[in-house]
Order: C-alpha cells, then sequence, then structure tokens
C-alpha cells in the first residue's frame, strides 16, 4: 500500500501511520488505489484530503501568521491621492 502513496519526509510517513490507525487499514489501501488510477503517486496530504481526516499534528502545523500590511496599504493610499488628483486635473482642464 505505500508504494501508491508518495512519502516524502518522516512528518509524511507519520501522517499515513496515523490515517491507517485512525481511519483504517481498508479504508486507507482502496483510497489509495483510487487516488493513483491516474498513473501518478498521490501525496499523503492528497490521501488526507480525499478521507477527510487529517492527523492532529497536521493541523498544528497549518496555522497561519498574520500578515502585515501596514506599509503596502501607505503606498497604496498613496497611488491613490495621486490619481485622484490627476484625474481632477484632467476634468478641470476641459
Amino acid at each position: 500500500m505505500e508504494s501508491l502513496i508518495r512519502i516524502v519526509n518522516d512528518e509524511d510517513r507519520q501522517a499515513f501511520e496515523w490515517l491507517v490507525a485512525n481511519v483504517g487499514a481498508d479504508r486507507v489501501s482502496a483510497a489509495s488505489r483510487r487516488l493513483a488510477e491516474g498513473g501518478k503517486r498521490p501525496f499523503v496530504s492528497a490521501l488526507c484530503r480525499y478521507l477527510g481526516a487529517w492527523p492532529p499534528a497536521a493541523r498544528r502545523a497549518r496555522k497561519v501568521e498574520p500578515v502585515h500590511t501596514a506599509v503596502g496599504d501607505l503606498h497604496l493610499a498613496r497611488i491613490r491621492e495621486m490619481l485622484a488628483q490627476r484625474n481632477a486635473v484632467k476634468v478641470t482642464a476641459y
């Protein structure tokens, strides 16, 4: 069954073992065969998505860091001001 899945690192191996233990070897095997029908071995994450089951460690690893947008927002505001001034000059010129 492992020959049908792409296991890239130790985290993938642990996730695969968790799937087998918690979802069941029969379901994992059937899903692996189904996903590998196209001739390409799917990643463990694709198998997790297909089965709708994620190992607890995978949920923690997917935490997204907040994005700081203050500088970008400031530049966009200045650009909008310059465009508004430019359009105002064109409208009054006609």
